[in-house]
């Protein structure tokens, strides 16, 4: 399998927390064989939180620009983006995701 999940938003850590985990998977992952990678970080529903979300849309931005990951596609651009083609294509597995049947906010797409 070249196609794994995170839960960055279980037992509600802090951002920091969530984002060093974030790395230490992607680090782990990737010495898996691991092509891409689906964060699970919530998005506030309710009108509250969506920290996690807000900071990792910041941390994917510098992680691309300094080569840690290849690219990424938030859950709600996930239908029709040319990068979502770019990650099907390079990791099939994700074609039985349900969670991408729909736009899914609370989800983030890595190519690792």
């Amino acid at each position: 399998m070249r196609y794994k999940t995170i839960n960055l938003k279980e037992d509600l850590p802090t951002v920091a927390l969530a984002l060093a985990t974030l790395e230490i998977e992607i680090g782990v992952a990737k010495l898996e064989g691991i092509e891409a990678l689906k964060i699970i970080h919530g998005y506030g529903s309710h009108g509250v939180g969506g920290e996690i979300k807000k900071a990792l849309r910041i941390w994917l931005i510098n992680s691309k620009r300094k080569h840690i990951i290849r690219d990424y596609v938030k859950g709600e651009q996930w239908l029709g983006s040319a990068t979502a083609e770019k990650i099907k294509k390079a990791c099939p597995e994700v074609l039985g995701d349900s969670e991408l049947f729909y736009a899914n906010p609370g989800v983030t797409i890595l190519l690792l």
